[in-house]
């Protein structure tokens, strides 16, 4: 109870600054034309501002920023690969109806393929996001009127109007939730993290043990080494009853000149093994107290 009072001030920090990115991100394209702007901008300037939130350590340090790079730069390069492949589906199913593909059709299509190119595409954050910039194009392109001799001048007024609102939007909405997630990150003490998408993942090697693992607060990693007087020594896992008695998940046995991963009920415990295990925390001092052959103060 007392940790989560502790949290709310920075949660409700959170909240508001999310807010200024909503306010501002729709702000700054109100201007332009199209569905697509006010979504794209919204969207991506949560996205980016969710990520740095959710990073474990920031600062001003260039080591940070390149961190920063590496989590973004992926997104932002999908992002505009969906966007721009939604956008070329529109055009060119809007263009069709003018040559006697059915409305209904050329919707089913570029909804379709919208959202399967975009499935594929590697980090991508949202299916939606190519889907709904296809659908939009498609909308203004498949609505007009006739095409005249110079039909292509009639495709690319609308087209060019919702790709240039488009991509600013895009860029306005990375730039504003970079700016005001990395000034919100610098008064947090840690990571939040406010979306479960495993889209806003960071890479590996950028989060915690305990993170990586899903370990839960109550449960501990402890590496010890098995002594000649302990009970367990020579006794199969199956034996020893970690699992069954104290909940213990033995994750590797290390042992020179190499090193048992995932070990199974059958392999046999040697005194000087290295254990490599995740225990319940109050079954610590009971597995060190074992481990070491001092059971009940033995």
């Amino acid at each position: 109870m007392a940790r989560k009072k502790k949290r709310q001030p920075y949660v409700l920090f959170i909240l508001i600054m999310r807010s200024i990115v909503v306010g501002t991100a729709y702000y700054l394209v109100r201007g332009l034309s199209g569905l697509t702007s006010s979504f794209v901008s919204i969207f991506v300037g949560f996205l980016a501002f969710d990520l740095i939130v959710a990073m474990p350590k920031f600062s001003l340090r260039l080591r940070h920023w390149g961190e920063l790079l590496v989590l973004l730069l992926p997104r932002i390069s999908a992002t505009a690969i969906s966007l721009g492949t939604g956008l070329l589906l529109g055009v060119t199913f809007g263009a069709l109806t003018k040559f006697g593909l059915p409305v209904l059709m050329g919707a089913i299509f570029t909804l379709g393929l919208s959202y399967s190119i975009s499935a594929e595409v590697k980090g991508n954050i949202s299916n939606y996001v190519g889907m709904i910039a296809g659908i939009e194009m498609f909308d203004q392109i498949s609505r007009l009127d006739y095409f005249a001799d110079d039909w292509w001048q009639d495709v690319a007024g609308p087209a060019g109007r919702l790709i240039y609102g488009t991509f600013l939007s895009l860029f306005l909405g990375w730039l504003v939730g970079i700016v005001v997630g990395s000034f919100t990150r610098l008064f947090l003490p840690r990571g939040f993290r406010s979306l479960k998408s495993t889209a806003y993942s960071q890479p590996l090697w950028m989060r915690s043990f305990r993170e990586v693992v899903h370990l839960d607060e109550d449960k501990l990693l402890l590496q010890i080494e098995l002594c000649e007087d302990s009970p367990l020594a020579y006794k199969s896992l199956a034996e020893s009853g970690l699992g069954q008695d104290y909940g213990v998940q033995v994750l590797s046995i290390i042992r020179s000149p190499e090193e048992v991963v995932s070990p199974r009920g059958a392999d046999v415990l040697l005194p000087l093994d290295q254990l490599v295990m995740v225990l319940p925390s109050e079954q610590a001092e009971t597995i060190i107290e074992l481990m070491k052959g001092r059971v009940l103060g033995g």
